[in-house]
């Protein structure tokens, strides 16, 4: 990893936390339990299809629980509230039910523009609808309330938490969950920001009303849907290269929606020039696209842009991540030779 690559990420974070209002600001700071300060670890490295659980992105509310810490003894998973058979199940019961893998990207809702709080893993577990029809919700239960041992607690609508794909997770990249990213159950439903991926699960609630969750209640989204998000990763920032054919290159994703084009600008948007786009892993993870194209000597400023399989194309609009998800055209600049 260059120095240059490193500045590049360090300055991605700076920007994420400068352009949060101070409304957002304060919210990071609130601490309403003992011991609760948000923490945020932030990758390094270069972009791999899968990625590595070591450089994986980690953010929660007051790092991993001490109960956690201590090897989750005696861990049961609590069902109950408007369901016609609650449940309570051990990591044996649930190991005993099949087993599911899915490859899903998973995103921070902070994740500035050209960000690197987003990773791409393959996960193991049961299929959440499938418990769902198991446990036998309510006609009345609109809502699941997840609650995890660090007292975090998002709710999610019943339908969202039928997707086809939703997991409830205890394997990563072929290993037991680590710590830091939710031992010993996690909640994995595509196209939904990580502010709604519940870790170290104990408790699913249903439920007629919302609770509203933790971070809902200082002023981000309810819904945490993904927006359609594109990075480029080659050329890095400042890079100095030599005249002939390039491939810019990089990632884009959105969610659980597909990406169908990429595009890149060498001219501030007024023309666009398509990229080649790689086969995404699954349908809910990211995409790699490049592009090839011959460079004379001179100074280039280059962005990209995607669109994927329902919203249409990204916004160029800048908007910072609070309260619901970054938007803008990530751009970059270089020098040919």
């Amino acid at each position: 990893m260059t120095r240059a690559r490193f500045l590049q990420i360090i300055a991605g974070w700076a920007f994420l936390f400068a352009a949060l209002p101070f409304r957002a600001l304060a919210a990071l700071k609130l601490k309403p339990v003992a011991n609760m300060a948000p923490r945020f670890t932030v990758p390094t490295g270069d972009t791999s299809p899968i990625t590595p659980t070591s450089r994986f992105y980690v953010e929660d509310i007051s790092g991993v629980p001490d109960y956690v810490k201590a090897g989750a003894p005696d861990w049961m998973l609590q069902i109950h509230g408007e369901v016609e058979r609650p449940l309570s199940l051990n990591l044996k019961a649930i190991a005993a039910k099949p087993q599911v893998q899915k490859i899903i990207t998973l995103s921070c809702i902070g994740n500035p523009v050209g960000g690197h709080a987003i990773g791409n893993a393959k996960w193991q577990g049961i299929s959440l609808r499938k418990l769902l029809e198991e446990v036998s919700p309510s006609s009345d239960a609109d809502w699941m309330i997840v609650r995890g041992a660090d007292g975090y607690h998002e709710s999610i609508p019943i339908k969202k938490a039928r997707h086809p794909a939703a997991l409830l997770a205890t394997h990563m990249n072929g290993e037991r969950l680590t710590k830091d990213h939710g031992y010993p159950l996690r909640l994995l439903i595509p196209g939904l920001y990580g502010i709604k991926q519940v870790k170290w699960i104990q408790e699913l609630e249903f439920s007629a009303g919302r609770q509203p969750g933790y971070w809902n209640k200082k002023g981000w989204t309810r819904d945490a849907r993904v927006q359609i998000f594109s990075r480029i990763d080659w050329p890095h920032q400042g890079e100095n290269l030599l005249r002939g054919n390039h491939n810019i290159r990089g990632v884009a994703f959105a969610g659980d929606r597909g990406i169908i084009r990429v595009e890149i600008s060498f001219d501030e948007g007024k023309t666009w020039q398509l990229a080649t786009l790689g086969k995404p892993l699954s349908n809910y993870s990211w995409v790699f696209w490049n592009a090839s194209v011959p460079l004379g000597p001179g100074h280039y400023s280059v962005m990209v842009r995607a669109a994927d399989l329902y919203s249409g194309i990204q916004s160029g609009y800048k908007r910072d991540p609070f309260p619901a998800g970054v938007n803008g055209f990530h751009r970059i600049e270089f020098k040919v030779f």
